[in-house]
């Protein structure tokens, strides 16, 4: 065992979860923050995207407690960060804390990057020392061809992927999804279209289905997969799946507001 993580481990010193906010960040990329972050911490790091399909922050606190740590750093990184999650996560971390045998461990939230403004002066004093690209060489586009129609679909699936409630399990749920769909043989009906929030993120994993204005809450794979059999498959409703219905799908149209040409 190294001195840093002794020195952990006693408490001396805190293990530090880097977290970040990216929902379409790479791989490499966030390996090469990683790195970064490792580089510059002393004692035991790990970094995780808070809408990453593992582990969550719950998942990443319970396995530096398992591994013996009692003082934890959640270290916001990235700029900008979310001002909505650095309001949010402390109270996360406090709820962490009242489960099971938690409450030995004690958790610090560390500063909004973003309030430094000489680590922002140096990050953009670094970006300016690297040779810029001309693009003149390159041929105007707009994206593909495609890009300008429409899909063709039947159900419209609009899937949260928080940040907030990836805390319920809701960070693997577009990847589940579409595997049922797939399996099922209803995915070429189906547009899938991930979201931020939409609320409530509490209720989370959360799934609207439109033009129905079905709103649902699908915790596991036997909810996912009843959801696609009785739902899109069957025509059905799955009432007790079904927590929402959007106003527009509940206002017949005798009680919907006359619109003027």
């Amino acid at each position: 065992m190294s001195d840093d993580q002794t020195l952990a481990l006693s408490g001396r010193q805190p293990a530090t979860l880097f977290v970040i906010s990216a929902p379409s960040l790479s791989r490499g990329a966030l390996t090469r923050l990683e790195a970064a972050a490792r580089a510059a911490t002393p004692g035991p790091v790990r970094l995780i995207r808070l809408e990453g399909t593992e582990p969550s922050l719950v998942d990443a606190l319970d396995a530096m407690r398992a591994e013996g740590h009692r003082r934890i750093r959640v270290q916001p990184f990235g700029v900008p960060f979310p001002e909505g999650l650095l309001t949010w996560l402390p109270g996360v971390m406090a709820d962490w804390r009242t489960r099971g045998d938690n409450a030995d461990t004690t958790l610090e939230m560390g500063p909004d990057p973003a309030t430094d403004a000489g680590s922002l002066a140096a990050q953009a004093t670094a970006a300016l020392s690297r040779r810029a690209r001309s693009v003149e060489a390159t041929s105007p586009r707009l994206g593909k061809p495609g890009w300008a129609d429409p899909p063709d679909f039947e159900f419209h699936l609009l899937v949260c992927t928080g940040p907030r409630c990836a805390v319920h399990g809701a960070a693997s749920f577009t990847h589940l999804l579409k595997e049922e769909l797939k399996e099922a043989g209803v995915f070429d009906r189906c547009l899938t279209t991930r979201t931020g929030c939409i609320y409530p993120c509490n209720r989370g994993p959360i799934l609207a289905l439109y033009p129905h204005g079905h709103w649902y809450r699908l915790p596991d794979r036997a909810a996912v997969r009843r959801f696609v059999a009785d739902v899109l498959m069957a025509g059905g409703t799955a009432d007790d799946l079904r927590f929402h219905t959007a106003r527009a799908a509940r206002t017949t149209p005798s009680q919907a507001p006359e619109t003027t040409p």
